[in-house]
């Protein structure tokens, strides 16, 4: 769902943007990880943070809202932004929302509608690859929480002084992980892997251009993974290498300086729309 308070500043701050940025967060995450980036980014795009639906209302029945799959959260997401789809568009997502993010521009895809200029991929692997945290949805949350690389210390901070909020965090994530499990399993074109973790197959890759980013130091995706990206779209794929872990978008003013650099850079290109090229065409790396 849209975040109304944040997408209401966002349009009050970028009234002439032509292009919509609907940015998805991380697992664990909220909507509020993409406060500043309507000043960051200025008049290139309307920044629209994305709200998931409420697990209550697409979890499956007798699970007590504890339980989300990806089917009935990306379509709950496209009956809430599909309105709003009708000015160009690009989708963002971050970890868990990269994979979010994928699911929806396939559905979309998959009904003959526009899709984005272009997705936006930010510390997810290639989604026919296995992430790190697979699994870990049933752990204890001290050990669930410990298992998150490194966050701003603002963040870490506040939780290891409040056992409130690092009891609510660690369900969301838990929540979330879930989310991101139910996608692999129930993924209707799960690839067949080569000894080298490349698919064999991917039915029917996206009809639009891919941006990787990846941190240099996230423990959590490594750059094979980040370009396996490319087999999953026949328009062309490029990896963006930023300085700084998992979290680089917030990390450190470095960290933050040079990934806003180089998405302003992505958002002033036209898409490049090669539908009929060879595919998979090889992942460009931009350090």
């Amino acid at each position: 769902m849209i975040a109304d308070t944040a997408t209401t500043s966002a349009r009050a701050e970028a009234p002439a943007a032509a292009l919509r940025l609907f940015c998805f967060h991380h697992a664990g995450g909220q909507e509020t990880a993409f406060l500043g980036w309507q000043k960051r980014l200025g008049a290139r795009a309307e920044v629209i943070p994305v709200r998931l639906p409420r697990p209550e209302d697409v979890s499956p029945e007798g699970s007590g809202g504890n339980e989300m799959s990806m089917a009935p959260v990306v379509a709950a997401i496209d009956h809430d932004i599909g309105p709003l789809l009708r000015r160009p568009f690009v989708f963002y997502g971050h970890s868990m929302g990269a994979l979010v993010a994928y699911h929806l521009t396939r559905l979309l895809q998959s009904r003959g509608r526009s899709l984005p200029e272009r997705l936006l991929i930010g510390a997810y692997p290639a989604p026919h690859l296995p992430h790190r945290l697979a699994g870990c949805a049933h752990l204890p949350d001290e050990d669930l929480l410990a298992l998150l690389p490194p966050q701003p210390a603002r963040h870490s901070l506040l939780l290891h002084r409040a056992p409130g909020l690092a009891a609510a965090a660690a369900a969301r994530l838990r929540l979330h992980l879930g989310l991101c499990d139910s996608a692999a399993l129930a993924a209707p074109s799960d690839p067949e892997r080569t000894g080298h973790g490349s698919p064999q197959r991917v039915s029917d890759p996206l009809r639009c251009p891919v941006d990787v980013f990846t941190g240099t130091s996230d423990p959590l995706v490594t750059d094979a993974e980040a370009a396996a990206w490319r087999y999953h779209t026949r328009t062309g794929c490029r990896v963006h290498r930023i300085p700084g872990g998992h979290f680089f978008t917030r990390e450190t003013p470095e960290s933050k300086d040079a990934f806003f650099h180089r998405l302003c850079s992505v958002l002033a290109q036209p898409s490049e729309w090669a539908a009929d090229a060879a595919w998979p065409m090889p992942a460009t790396v931009a350090s």
